[in-house]
């Protein structure tokens, strides 16, 4: 299509034409109109419409000439405009240096050029954006002024149990939790941010912080919608409620021994007139509990000790069925009373990398604990598990078992099923939580199946160590 300077040219040498034609008409209509011929003055007529006639022509050509070499810039212009308006920013308008709109063309490029990299910016930082929201462990969510999902990141849509196929719809239609609905309908009518924790129920029950605020947008800070920030602080509350635990445990089994040493002592010094067996009692029972509180306090360092990551490990590669056995050998010196033990070792030896000492220290609290819960009489079944990847050694009692929402707490500090019947047996809880450490230690694993009434079986595993990483470690 022509453009608009191309038109107003063409119609200007139309007018020209137009006025020579009528000159051209008018000595016609001259020459016929009069009656006789006059060669000298008819002759100069001729010449001055042969002369009319060739100025149109020329006139014509000049019009083509010209309009072609003013409308080929600016189609090209006009085409490369387009051409960039639809997106093709990486194309250029080329034009020669003697060209009329060479300078205009080259501006239109640089222009061209510092929009693409200031779109690839910004299409960067989106991309880097959208990466760090989708990728964080706090779940982010967006609702419209309107009550309308706008955006979600991956956390927030699996603490939601929703989809993005969600976004677009209402809040109210698509959210489970009512306290969370409540939260953003509060927030969008206040225009005042609230925080609160809120249980949400799932694949598993997480307790998260909700933060919802409102999102201010433009130069007035106009309200554009609600923004809900999710943190998950269920092991900050776990852990909350061990250190709780550990506080009140560790107080009444610091006391108690305390409490007894204080009133014998008192005792011992209040009678002047006790007999020898009295004052041998008394001091007996000083002793013990003295002994108790020890045993504590060395249990506690220990610990803490293995926790802080001074421990070396030390590991041989030896047989492992060996190592149950004296485990098996030491625990009955230790214990006075009489127990059964079942273990079938395997044909083979099973030989494994691991630290001697600790391994037997594993072996010696699992079957302290299984000695202290396992009615008399009934054995206590040690078996072996010879596997690819690891060696698994499993611990069995026949005790009342462990309730299924205890398994998770049995391995941390102080923590006791029974706790009336592990302070009659002298234990502080610590014993599984030292395991736990010490198989830890080894990159191996430590756990438990129990039923209610069917007694409880812990287990560890040990890995092995492939030929290649023995060569790598020597």
């Amino acid at each position: 299509m022509p453009s608009l300077f191309q038109r107003r040219l063409t119609l200007f040498y139309f007018l020209l034409i137009a006025a020579v034609m009528a000159a051209m008409g008018f000595i016609l209509y001259m020459v016929i109109d009069r009656s006789g011929f006059d060669f000298t003055a008819d002759k100069f007529l001729m010449t001055v419409l042969l002369a009319a006639v060739a100025v149109g022509i020329l006139a014509l050509l000049m019009n083509i000439l010209i309009a072609a070499q003013i409308s080929r810039p600016l189609d090209i212009i006009t085409a490369g405009v387009d051409n960039m308006s639809e997106g093709n920013l990486q194309h250029r308008i080329h034009l020669l240096p003697s060209d009329e709109l060479y300078h205009l063309a080259q501006t239109i490029n640089e222009m061209a050029e510092r929009l693409e990299n200031n779109l690839i910016e910004i299409s960067s930082v989106r991309n880097r954006l959208a990466l760090v929201l989708d990728t964080t462990v706090n779940g982010i969510f967006t609702v419209s002024q309107y009550g309308r999902i706008t955006y979600m990141n991956r956390r927030a849509a699996k603490i939601l149990g929703i989809g993005p196929e969600q976004i677009g719809q209402k809040h109210q239609e698509v959210l489970q939790n009512q306290i969370l609905v409540d939260m953003i309908d509060k927030v969008r009518v206040n225009y005042q941010p609230i925080r609160s924790e809120v249980k949400f129920h799932g694949v598993y029950d997480h307790l998260l912080e909700v933060n919802v605020v409102p999102l201010r947008t433009g130069l007035n800070g106009r309200e554009d919608g609600t923004l809900a920030i999710f943190n998950d602080i269920t092991e900050l509350k776990r852990l909350e409620r061990v250190r709780k635990d550990f506080v009140a445990n560790v107080s009444h089994d610091l006391l108690t021994p305390v409490n007894n040493i204080t009133g014998c002592a008192k005792h011992l010094l209040n009678r002047r007139d006790m007999a020898d067996q009295e004052i041998k009692s008394n001091l007996e029972s000083i002793y013990e509990q003295s002994i108790r509180l020890e045993l504590l306090i060395n249990r506690l360092m220990e610990l803490s000790r293995i926790e802080s990551g001074r421990m070396q490990l030390h590991k041989q590669n030896l047989d492992l069925t060996a190592v149950i056995n004296k485990s098996i050998s030491m625990s009955r010196i230790d214990h006075e009373q009489e127990f059964i033990v079942e273990f079938n070792p395997p044909q083979h030896p099973l030989m494994v990398d691991f630290d001697e000492q600790l391994i037997v220290q594993v072996m010696l609290n699992l079957l302290d604990n299984a000695i202290k819960f396992s009615p008399p009489g009934s054995p206590i079944i040690i078996s072996v598990e010879d596997r690819p990847e690891e060696v698994k050694v499993m611990v069995a009692n026949q005790g009342e078992g462990i309730p299924p929402h205890e398994k998770d707490r049995i391995f941390e500090r102080f923590y006791r099923v029974d706790k009336e019947r592990s302070n009659d047996s002298g234990g502080f809880g610590l014993g599984l939580s030292i395991v736990k450490h010490l198989v830890e230690h080894h990159n191996g694993k430590l756990g438990v199946e129990s039923e209610i009434g069917s007694g409880a079986t812990f287990f560890f595993t040990l890995p092995r160590q492939h030929e290649d990483e023995k060569e790598s470690a020597q």
